[in-house]
């Protein structure tokens, strides 16, 4: 961040003009060879696919300064053209596809230097009240705000959303967003030609005349660029807004002030800035009787924060994947491999909310499956009785199915495979990291 406010000082000498400020050069600053290889390092530690080329990160970086060099040659003399993104789904929560535009690795570099430049220059004019895609602000941050402002009596929530913001952002309008700073003509013929890139899908052409590709590197400072005005409104009138991205929420003291506000920001995002407001999932919500879904918490009365249902149901549903029954695995393997990593991410992100019990449920379910998943892989019951009588077992030996769900929960799994077991293979405790995100609360 330190680096960004002295790169922002240093081109604050060389500007022009009046009272505004404007950057009037930037482009030689973006094409410099410095940071385009600064901008390469990124690109490959985001990682990411292949785009239309099929140019993997790894091809390219095996010829990396030869590519550098004609990169820079081609932005200086206003050659370069960025290709067409490759279009790909992903399935949402609703059963519908999410379109995604991925940019060949040379357009993600390109971006990520333009992102470089122009992001210390727009942090300086962004507000507190957003909080998405900016360094050093974080998903909880929002959400702690939101706590704040239910905390000091500000319960009546505009639930907002924007449908389908980032392939419906108007493309000039979002030029003279960026203009308002930056009035380098190249820069902003770059960013035109971005979004003009256009999408490859099943090998035809379509041409984008809205919209900034879910997947580009500079898409979020652009979508951040264009909802900046929203935030300035809403804090000169003093409305409470929190903001991560295009999801929004306004906390308000009256069911009146709620409904004047909806009505005044919803004809702003329409009229103004040629956006669409979802007119079934945007809501006023009384907090102290009704429950809503922020990135992915629910707010329940008193400010309460708990995982949402959608998030734990998808939560199970992927550890439901990683742990499926019907492997023949090492479970030391699976869990250092592909289970942990999951686990300490969802940990980390939903433990800061106050489900102590969800959490203590899940590991126990989170061992029976993996109970499960040795009992199929041992196969042979002589291997389970050899585990019993190395740990003791001087009963006689149980006979039972080693495929059967039920066997997982028995005494005798819980007896070859204890609690402690899981601890020396390094399973990731949820409640452990609950505890360690809550440690006043024991």
């Amino acid at each position: 961040m330190e680096e960004k406010t002295e790169n922002v000082r240093r081109f604050r000498e060389g500007v022009q003009g009046g009272k505004k400020r404007r950057w009037y050069s930037l482009i030689d600053k973006i094409w410099a060879v410095p940071n385009l290889e600064e901008a390469f390092g990124e690109v490959k530690r985001n990682r990411g696919a292949a785009g239309v080329d099929q140019v993997t990160i790894k091809a390219y970086e095996s010829g990396l300064e030869s590519h550098v060099q004609a990169l820079q040659h081609a932005l200086r003399s206003k050659t370069y053209r960025p290709k067409p993104v490759k279009r790909v789904y992903i399935p949402k929560a609703d059963g519908t596809l999410r379109p995604l535009g991925i940019p060949t690795v040379e357009d993600r570099v390109v971006q990520a230097a333009v992102k470089r430049i122009l992001e210390p220059i727009f942090e300086e004019t962004f507000l507190d009240c957003s909080y998405g895609f900016r360094p050093e602000r974080s998903a909880h941050m929002a959400l702690e705000n939101i706590r704040r402002d239910l905390t000091d009596g500000y319960v009546y929530v505009i639930d907002a959303d924007l449908k389908a913001y980032f392939d419906t952002i108007p493309h000039e309008k979002l030029i003279q967003a960026v203009r308002e700073e930056v009035v380098d003509g190249s820069v902003l013929e770059l960013i035109r030609r971005f979004l003009q890139a256009g999408v490859m899908e099943n090998g035809s052409f379509h041409l984008n005349e809205q919209g900034t590709p879910q997947g580009g590197v500079i898409s979020p400072l652009l979508a951040n660029i264009y909802l900046h005005p929203l935030d300035k409104k809403m804090t000169e009138r003093g409305h409470r807004i929190t903001r991560y991205a295009d999801d929004f929420v306004i906390c308000c003291k009256s069911q009146k002030g709620a409904e004047r506000v909806m009505s005044s920001v919803t004809r702003f995002l329409e009229k103004e800035l040629g956006l669409k407001v979802h007119p079934e999932k945007t809501k006023i919500v009384n907090n102290m009787e009704e429950t809503f879904v922020f990135l992915g918490y629910e707010f329940r009365k008193g400010s309460r924060m708990v995982p949402s249902d959608k998030a734990k149901r998808k939560f199970k549903e992927r550890v439901k994947e990683i742990t499926r029954r019907n492997q023949t695995v090492s479970v030391e393997e699976l869990v250092a491999k592909k289970l942990n990593g999951y686990l300490r991410g969802w940990g980390n992100y939903y433990g800061h909310g106050q489900d102590f019990y969800f959490f203590r449920a899940m590991d126990g379910w989170i061992r029976r499956r993996l109970r499960a998943v040795q009992l199929r892989s041992w196969r042979k019951i002589r291997k389970l009785h050899r585990e019993l009588r190395r740990r003791g077992y001087r009963k006689p030996l149980p006979q039972l199915r080693m495929t059967a769900w039920r066997n997982s929960s028995g005494y005798h799994a819980q007896f070859a495979m204890p609690n402690s077991w899981f601890q020396e293979i390094g399973l990731c405790s949820l409640l452990d990291l609950y505890k360690e995100l809550h440690p006043q609360r024991g």
